[in-house]
């Protein structure tokens, strides 16, 4: 009590003045001073969902030196639960919304506004280890036939071939690609927030990168321009303005809406598993393992980590020990020509 009152007098940066705002007042201001102006279009949209969903209905009343430990790691819990509207949120999901808690009251306790940040003593819930949803060679080959005669069937085999991710696909302009030496660049990403397009670079520096393109990928863009001078030709020449790969039919930005629904239709069609449109980004990288190709080039490819690379597909990594020590050993007897 003594070293604290010290240091109370001292003024020491120990010392937070009792802040007398509620945690709802708060949040609205940090959202607005921190949030927005500082995050990517679509993580800050992310933020304002999990403030108004979760933390404001579970804890907004509460002043903001009033917050405990006990308090927000009992309301974690809680939501772990079956919630009203009958929907269970994942242990992923409620860490995320830790995530966002943790992150504002950091910059409360920055700003002189509480002593010690109360999350720090809370416990993320355990996550359940997440199983990579990909698709096998034969079953990537029967989603190419199953979309042969949809609008969208292009993009589909292009997204796992290449591993993009969907905004980056959806993005993607006829400047950013090379027919002649087949190659790609990757520098744009799009999302849709508030029924408005944002457009922004990738989320990381790793994501800006640079791609050779299979021999079958630059036939299949070529074809695919060829079509699409012909719909420009037909409709008007003033179509697609932005010269983009993967337009919507009347030549503007695709929605991810009208994506999906094409996607779930091809799937059942072609009788695949309900995975979503990421499963085609693990289908490349599985593939290219599955293949022989390193960690650090497949990172370099899909704009990862390959730390992460290595941790999502450990599972496959398991199995291609075998066949990466019979190629080393075929190597050494001389049966395989490096």
């Amino acid at each position: 009590m003594e070293e604290r009152e010290a240091e109370i007098r001292a003024g020491g940066k120990g010392y937070a003045q009792p802040s007398k705002q509620t945690l709802t007042e708060y949040m609205g201001s940090w959202l607005r001073t921190h949030v927005d102006t500082n995050l990517r279009p679509s993580t800050a949209d992310s933020y304002h969902q999990i403030v108004d969903l979760h933390i404001v209905p579970g804890l907004g009343g509460t002043p903001l030196a009033d917050l405990t430990a006990h308090q927000i790691q009992t309301w974690l819990t809680n939501l772990l639960l079956p919630q009203a509207s009958g929907r269970t949120l994942s242990p992923r999901r409620v860490a995320y919304i830790r995530q966002v808690l943790h992150a504002a009251l950091a910059d409360a306790v920055r700003l002189g506004l509480l002593p010690a940040n109360p999350v720090d003593r809370v416990r993320p819930p355990k996550q359940n280890p997440k199983q990579v949803q990909s698709f096998t060679r034969e079953q990537a080959q029967a989603i190419d036939e199953a979309g042969a005669d949809g609008a969208l069937g292009v993009l589909f085999s292009f997204l796992w071939r290449t591993g993009l991710r969907i905004g980056e696909a959806m993005g993607l302009r006829w400047s950013d690609i090379n027919l002649e030496d087949g190659s790609l660049s990757v520098h744009r990403t799009v999302a849709r927030i508030g029924g408005r397009v944002i457009e922004g670079p990738p989320k990381t520096k790793a994501g800006r990168r640079d791609i050779a393109l299979p021999p079958q990928v630059v036939e299949m863009l070529r074809l695919h321009k060829e079509a699409q001078e012909l719909e420009r030709q037909a409709q008007d020449p003033d179509w697609n303005p932005l010269g983009l790969v993967f337009p919507s039919v009347t030549g503007t930005w695709l929605a991810y809406g009208t994506v999906r629904w094409d996607w779930m239709k091809l799937l059942r069609r072609a009788g695949l598993p309900a995975y979503g449109l990421h499963a085609l980004r693990h289908t490349c990288a599985s593939l290219m393992l599955q293949a022989g190709v390193g960690i650090a080039e497949i990172a370099a490819h899909l704009g990862d980590d390959p730390a992460i690379v290595s941790r999502v597909y450990a599972h496959i990594l398991e199995q291609t020990k075998r066949q990466a020590a019979d190629r080393f050993a075929q190597f050494l007897d001389g049966s395989q020509v490096p």
